[in-house]
């Protein structure tokens, strides 16, 4: 995949490596719904193997590394709250079981970055994610709708 589709080029270079945090933050967290086991093991595999790869595509020296770590041990701690609310936005009929992996991934990754990272505005969040959505061919307007849902649950005096 060529992120370069993201369209987030022209930004500083902090802003760059927080993208590239995410992107790999959601790659991660794709790779633990199929295959589970010690997550810093994971992690650390995930940052000597691939992260490289995201940051160059970024055209990034490194993601952010810290800001990395705190998504993905957040959405492990978090990830049954984050379904919770994932599922009751959800539109009468459906269930989280029938998203595919790559939604709900990206949905699960952002939803926890909602969650925990208030000084990240609910605007920068929904657009990274529904860009990661495009560049993973999801579905956009669903992810966007379902975010904008959550965004309204959790930080209501920001929307």
């Amino acid at each position: 995949m060529k992120y370069r589709e993201l369209k987030i080029k022209k930004l500083p270079v902090a802003m760059r490596q927080r993208s590239a945090s995410r992107i790999a933050a959601v790659q991660l967290n794709f790779q633990y719904l199929f295959v589970e086991g010690d997550l810093e093991t994971s992690l650390a595999e995930y940052l000597k193997h691939y992260s490289s790869d995201v940051a160059k595509e970024m055209n990034v020296r490194d993601i952010d590394v810290p800001y990395f770590r705190k998504i993905v041990f957040d959405c492990k701690i978090h990830e049954l709250l984050i379904r919770e609310l994932i599922s009751s936005s959800l539109a009468g009929g459906w269930n989280i079981d029938r998203l595919s992996k790559a939604d709900l991934t990206i949905l699960l990754v952002a939803i926890c970055e909602l969650k925990n990272m208030a000084k990240t505005p609910v605007k920068v969040i929904i657009k990274e994610y529904t860009a990661i959505a495009d560049a993973y061919n999801s579905d956009v307007s669903f992810i966007n709708a379902i975010l904008d849902k959550v965004a309204r649950k959790l930080r209501t005096k920001e929307i």
